[in-house]
């Protein structure tokens, strides 16, 4: 084999093992954050990207501009934030018979 042969197939091995350690992976966890974004529902319990626990009260979908979410922190703080926010889905919201009475009703 000529050198200029093995120098493109060192490349070419370089160029995949690049993509196979590095960029597959991240693009398999990005598509799996955004799956956990687009499947949140109010109930669902939720980390955000600042670290706060938080559950998901309600879903703003306007007709222009990101999706945005009311989350409850507990003790009647409830904030508004971008989807983009959210790190993860600690767990589901309760199906409906599982679900406490409301305090109040």
């Amino acid at each position: 084999m000529e050198p200029t042969t093995i120098t493109f197939l060192v490349i070419v091995g370089i160029l995949a093992a690049f993509y196979l350690t590095i960029i597959r992976p991240a693009r398999n966890e990005q598509r799996k954050v955004e799956r956990t974004i687009r499947d949140l529902a109010p109930g669902d319990e939720i980390i955000t990207t600042a670290g706060f626990f938080g559950v998901v009260r309600e879903i703003i979908t306007p007709e222009e501009g990101p999706v945005q979410i009311v989350v409850d922190f507990g003790n009647g703080v409830r904030v508004r934030a971008l989807t983009t926010s959210v790190l993860r889905r600690v767990s589901e919201a309760p199906e409906p018979a599982e679900r406490p009475a409301e305090e109040g009703t």
